[in-house]
């Protein structure tokens, strides 16, 4: 496995401090993916690797923030082609994200984890693909090509 395989924001996974100046194999997409349950962003994040995607996982809003922020502020960084986040994010919600990168004209593409009918009318408003439970492969492999678009 690469080493763009395998980035990561979080210390108890084995940060990747250069994650920001790595790019993906021609064809990949860049994702930022949050989820805060460990094993569940493992899956999703594997799903992704094996598509030959390059992802970097965020186990928190704090570090989602971290990176949406500097995103926003240093445009020279390397950008993302897709964000993944759940909802219910520990520190924030992932509608909260999406709407802030809209209002600062950030039209990255958004796939936002939720079942809530609310969060996933104002979503789908800011652009966002939802992705519902349960979680498939085919349902992930499916959000992801919807938001890529």
């Amino acid at each position: 496995m690469n080493r763009a395989a395998v980035a990561r924001l979080d210390p108890e996974d084995g940060a990747d401090d250069d994650e920001d100046t790595v790019a993906p194999e021609r064809g990949a997409l860049r994702i930022l993916l949050a989820e805060h349950n460990h094993h569940l962003r493992r899956l999703i994040a594997l799903v992704l690797r094996r598509d030959g995607h390059f992802v970097v996982e965020a186990s928190d809003g704090a570090r989602l923030l971290d990176v949406v922020a500097s995103l926003l502020l240093d445009r020279r960084r390397l950008h993302y082609d897709l964000i993944v986040s759940e909802q219910r994010l520990p520190g924030i919600q992932g509608l909260s994200v999406l709407s802030a990168l809209r209002t600062a004209g950030d039209p990255t593409p958004f796939v936002l984890m939720t079942l809530d009918p609310a969060v996933k009318a104002q979503a789908s408003n800011l652009g966002a693909v939802i992705l519902e439970r349960p979680y498939d492969v085919e349902a992930i492999r499916t959000a992801v090509a919807s938001g890529a678009c």
